[in-house]
């Protein structure tokens, strides 16, 4: 195992060049931010957060977070207003609005993320005004804490994270953010120790650093598979956003890691799939593979993500209410141009009919009103009949082929408007072998859905 975190540690250290990139980055745009403010006579201070700051960040996650701090006590409004305004000054050219609770910048520099953000200062333990006031204290915290040898040890369950996927907070992935894989170094020291806790959590497993809860129940407070208390703000849990997915992923590749030590949990081979080998895996089990592909609306990733996984829940029901039967389902986007929507199911086509149970023959009301609507309706196929005490009929189905479903139906669900309006614009259905001309640049996350098995799985 010792020969393997070398090897990864010696892939994700930042190097020299890259850290001068990162300074030469974050002074350039500190001094067009400073500049700014002093042209409008406002008092802000500029710091690097996150985990550039706290020196905890990988090569292979090159993100900038670049705080515009405002005073103590600055108006959330006028923060906002004019923090914007000093970040895209800060920013240059070529920036774009993204949003959390409120609007900040985001720029691409060669290979670098960067994010400026307006924020307000606080005091240790005050409530934020907005959910960014409370990251300098977090970097604070963090950098007090932390010694060199376990912001290596951070680097390293980092990229684990990120290796079996589920590394990040946002939507998206639902997994571990940055500063809880900072916290559980913290709490167990070391990486090996996290992983060899880890293997062993069961739901509602609770760190609480601080011990704030220690005569408190506080998995009676917090609903969430892994309760983990923020050391600056004891209302919140770090791993809120962790779903049971992730969390349950994370604790079996723990287990696995621990019996059979690899570089594939940090570093996933590629798998070089092609067209053939998605239709073989489709034949292979006997099901039916749906992609739904649409036009990518142009909101913030994370309520982008909120409003895809809303879609596809819909689109699941939709289907399973006309008896089809779901096995899986997921959703992917490159954010800009299109969203694609995958469900395998049992079979694209049903039988034409369908079973409909009517009432006991003993109740002469309800079995005139079935006889009446169904004894020469032209949608019965078969019927009416009895068996034992009940009537039946079989009818025809309004659809037996999963695609005509849904290229009939979306456009009738309740979705949200900016999914809708691209809805409404056209969308595409395809089934099977279908799918293979919408396959480009996505054959490894289609044939690595249809596999199902994890490549760190041996």
């Amino acid at each position: 195992m010792e020969e393997i975190l070398k090897e990864v540690l010696s892939r994700i250290k930042p190097k020299d060049e890259e850290r001068n990139k990162v300074r030469q980055i974050f002074e350039e745009i500190k001094n067009r931010i400073e500049e700014k403010a002093k042209s409008l006579g406002i008092n802000v201070r500029v710091e690097l957060e996150g985990s550039v700051a706290k020196d905890t960040w990988i090569s292979t996650d090159k993100d900038i977070d670049i705080f515009i701090l405002f005073p103590h006590g600055t108006d959330k409004e006028k923060a906002k207003e004019i923090g914007l305004e000093i970040a895209k000054y800060g920013a240059g050219e070529n920036w774009k609005i993204a949003y959390a609770e409120h609007p900040y910048i985001k720029k691409k520099i060669d290979e670098y993320e960067v994010d400026i953000v307006p924020g307000i200062e606080i005091k240790e333990g005050e409530r934020p005004l907005t959910a960014v006031d409370r990251t300098p204290l977090h970097t604070k915290f963090i950098k007090s804490k932390m010694n060199e040898e376990m912001k290596d040890e951070v680097r390293l369950l980092k990229q684990f994270m990120k290796g079996i996927g589920v590394y990040g907070a946002e939507l998206k992935i639902e997994g571990f953010s940055g500063y809880l894989c900072e916290l559980l170094v913290l709490y167990y020291k070391n990486f090996k120790n996290v992983i060899k806790n880890a293997s062993n959590w069961r739901p509602k497993t609770i760190i609480d650093y601080m011990n704030y809860y220690k005569d408190i129940p506080c998995e009676e407070i917090f609903d969430a598979p892994l309760i983990v208390i923020d050391p600056i703000d004891r209302r919140r849990n770090v791993a809120a956003a962790v779903s049971l997915q992730s969390y349950s992923i994370f604790v079996m590749a723990s287990k696995f890691f621990l019996e059979k030590p690899s570089i594939e949990f940090f570093f996933p081979s590629k798998l070089n799939v092609n067209l053939n080998d998605i239709i073989n895996e489709i034949k292979k089990r006997e099901i039916s593979l749906v992609m739904i592909k649409m036009k990518c609306p142009k909101i913030p990733s994370d309520i982008l993500w909120g409003e895809i996984k809303k879609t596809i829940n819909k689109f699941v029901k939709l289907i399973e209410n006309y008896d089809f039967e779901v096995i899986d389902y997921k959703s992917w986007s490159d954010e800009e141009n299109r969203i694609i929507f995958l469900i395998e199911v049992e079979k694209r086509k049903l039988r034409r009919g369908k079973i409909h149970q009517g009432p006991k023959i003993w109740y002469d009301e309800d079995l005139k009103k079935f006889l009446d609507k169904y004894i020469n309706n032209e949608k019965v196929l078969a019927g009416p009949f009895i068996k034992n005490e009940r009537i039946y009929v079989e009818i025809l189905r309004k659809y037996n082929d999963i695609k005509d479903l849904l290229i009939n139906e979306i456009k009738n669900l309740k979705l949200s408007k900016d999914i809708m309006n691209e809805i409404n614009k056209g969308f595409e259905v395809y089934v099977d072998e279908e799918i293979l001309k919408e396959c480009e640049g996505i054959e490894d996350e289609i044939f690595s859905f249809i596999r199902k098995k994890p490549l760190w799985l041996k």
